[in-house]
């Protein structure tokens, strides 16, 4: 396992254009090189420092101990090279993983694919269909695991625990599903064990042949912006507007206004998706799905963050007094904390003292002199009715 883990590495060193005449070779700048691409592809903080560890501990057994610092030093060194690494567990996503909120279309994806590899493909298929991991998706016998209306999943799972995923309640999505785990039936009988792994291959050599097909078709955070793990994302994200009639935390359009009927309905949810994502704990689900405190969280920092750009700033205020404002007000996404994105122009709502429109000329200087203080384009907007316009944020302009 050792020996295969460094042997991928070599290989992923001669596909980032580094690759050495003989393993003597690698250093420091080798190390770094696969550090940062581990990053990228969006690997669990786990598997990199497993994978550092093995690093470390091959360069230390050929004289190059300080190749890889250690603890806070590694940390250091990383940031100092500009990479950002997850070398520290981070669960609870605050942006979606799911293929779909990134606006990767996984039926496109899999028909390139199908053509280079057609069992990474169904592999894939059924992790997206049915939530497994990649290993659940490799060792399923899917003759077996049909019991009609639910998947029986034994081989491959966390702990050795099986666990049994219904088909889907949606009809569209319940026909795709019988017709992925059909097609995966045909696939298996390549297979003298009837299982998706392939013919002739070890489990570990199966894993290495589905990262690099994934790999070279871009499914990686670098390349297309997600991963394969992110369809378990994307099946959790699924079962949780279905269950709450709502998107969950983590999602661009999830719900504003967190009531108690809305922390329920998130509670049992959770219940039901970790069973399915065979956890078996309600709060592991905030690795694919957010959490409600933290999506809380996280949208009062992006407002207090919007609000010292904007009533913080001597420059915007001063903007605003002399053009006769005498109230503004955030709008839009940057009222309501949601992620915006680096093109999208700061949403304003103004009022002058006279409920009357800006002159053209005042408008156009304010919004000049308006950006220049915030760092952003600013999409002004007039308001001339009494009272805060609807979903806004009020500004205090000193």
């Amino acid at each position: 396992m050792y020996a295969d883990e460094l042997m991928r590495m070599l290989e992923e060193l001669r596909e980032l254009g580094a690759g050495v005449q003989s393993i003597g070779e690698l250093g420091r700048p080798h190390a770094l090189k696969l550090i940062q691409s581990w990053g990228k592809s969006d690997q669990a903080a786990s598997t990199v420092q497993n994978k550092i560890s093995i690093l470390r501990r091959f360069l230390t057994f050929i004289g190059k101990e300080n190749a890889i610092p250690k603890g806070v030093e590694l940390k250091k060194w990383l940031d100092s090279k500009g990479v950002d690494t997850p070398i520290a567990r981070q669960n609870t996503p605050t942006v979606s993983k799911a293929w779909d909120e990134n606006h990767i279309d996984l039926h496109l994806v899999l028909s390139q694919l199908r053509q280079e590899c057609p069992i990474t493909a169904i592999q894939l298929e059924m992790q997206a269909a049915f939530g497994l991991r990649m290993k659940e998706s490799m060792m399923i016998n899917p003759h077996a695991a049909d019991c009609g209306h639910f998947l029986r999943v034994v081989h491959g799972t966390k702990g050795g625990l099986s666990r049994d995923v219904d088909f889907d309640e949606d009809g569209e999505v319940r026909a795709w599903q019988r017709d992925v785990l059909d097609r995966a039936k045909i696939h298996a009988l390549r297979n003298r064990k009837g299982t998706l792994s392939i013919e002739g291959k070890r489990l570990d050599q199966s894993k290495s042949i589905f990262y690099y097909q994934c790999r070279k078709a871009g499914i990686t955070q670098a390349k297309l912006g997600v991963t394969a793990h992110g369809l378990r994302h994307q099946y959790a994200a699924r079962r949780y507007v279905q269950i709450t009639g709502m998107s969950p935390p983590v999602a661009q359009d999830a719900p504003l206004l967190v009531t108690e009927d809305v922390r329920t309905a998130d509670r049992v949810a959770r219940e039901t998706i970790s069973r399915e994502l065979g956890h078996f704990r309600a709060d592991i689900t905030h690795a694919y799905t957010g959490s409600l405190p933290m999506m809380e969280r996280s949208r009062k920092k992006q407002i207090q963050e919007w609000v010292q750009r904007t009533e913080g700033s001597p420059d915007f205020c001063r903007a605003l007094r002399e053009a006769g404002i005498a109230s503004a007000w955030l709008g839009g996404r940057f009222a309501t904390g949601m992620p915006v994105e680096a093109a999208e122009k700061l949403r304003l709502f103004v009022q002058n003292t006279s409920l009357t429109p800006l002159r053209d000329q005042v408008r156009a200087e304010l919004k000049q002199r308006l950006a220049s203080a915030c760092g952003r384009a600013v999409d002004l907007c007039e308001h001339f009715d009494l009272g805060s316009p609807d979903d806004a944020y009020e500004l205090l302009l000193r």
